[in-house]
Formats: C-alpha cells, structure tokens, sequence
C-alpha cells in the first residue's frame, strides 16, 4: 500500500490542552503575583494577544486564575501542598503555539511530572452536519513537551481511502 503525508491538514477552529503538572515546586505555584506573571508570559511564548487577566489567592495555599486572550484563555488552579497545578490552553485560529506556553509553564513551575490532553477542536464534519474532536495524550517529563503536536496525518492508499491519526511533528 502506498502512503504519503497530504497536507493542509484538518482544518481546525481550536486547539486545547488539558495540562496536569506534578511535583511542582510549592513556592511557584502559591504566589500569586509569580503565578500570574508566569502565565502572562506564557501566553506571549504563544504568541497570543491578552486582553484581561484576572487570579484569586486562596487562604491558607492555592491560586486560581484565568489569562483571557484574543485567541481564547489560558486558566490555572494550584494545590502548592501537593505540588500539583491543573492548566487549561486553549487558543484559535493558526497564530498561536499553544504547546509553547505549556512548555513555558512546566518549566517555570518546575513540573517532575506532565500529563498533557491534546485536543483538535471544532473540526467539521459535514457527512453528520456537526463539529467534532481529536485527542493525543502526551505524558512524561518536561522533554515530551519539546516535540510539539501540531498537525494530523493523513495516509492516503492507492484505493483512495483515508486513515486519519494526530501526528506529533515538531513546530
């Protein structure tokens, strides 16, 4: 069977990670200011357009806040007594580079551990006259994150059928 890469890809309206970050470091992800200016610098690193940023310190340990960009929002909650921070990036459109604000932040937060849902949003299906989803779970240290999942594949045989699978390509 012949195959071959085919691009454009899917289009898409949206790209989301789900980001579960394990043994952080309690200081980074308990102080508010820190927490905050981590996360707008990580949606520059996305090259995204924030409009508003808004984050709550908890009593005794634990920020939540919300980044809300141009493209869509990057959200934070922290546990700093178990280490653990739970993020959400979502962003639209082909400008933005979700998985390099994820990076960003794993870094900043000293994460041991990542656990990362991949999810291509908002892909058309026609046939069924609905939107649909494509999911790619990336776990593992800091250094699964450097290969950045940014396209589907799409093999093509020669019977002209179909087979489609995210990819993981490096951006």
């Amino acid at each position: 069977m012949e195959k071959e890469l085919i691009k454009p890809v899917i289009p898409t309206l949206g790209k989301h990670i789900i980001v579960e970050l394990s043994g952080c470091d309690e200081n980074s992800i308990n102080e508010i200011t820190e927490v905050e200016k981590t996360m707008l610098e990580a949606a520059k690193q996305a090259n995204a357009t924030i409009i508003k940023s808004v984050f709550h310190k908890f009593s005794p340990v634990g920020v939540s806040g919300v980044v809300v960009i141009s493209e869509s929002h990057l959200s934070i909650h922290t546990w700093p007594e178990l280490g653990y921070a739970a993020i959400d990036i979502y962003t639209c459109g082909n400008t933005t580079k979700p998985f390099k604000a994820c990076y960003y932040l794993a870094k900043k937060f000293k994460a041991k551990k990542i656990k990362a849902t991949y999810i291509l949003r908002g892909i058309e299906n026609k046939r069924k006259n609905l939107y649909t989803h494509k999911i790619k779970i990336i776990e593992g240290n800091i250094n699964v994150l450097k290969v950045l999942p940014t396209r589907i594949k799409i093999e093509k045989y020669k019977n002209g059928n179909h087979k489609k699978d995210l990819l993981l390509v490096g951006g």
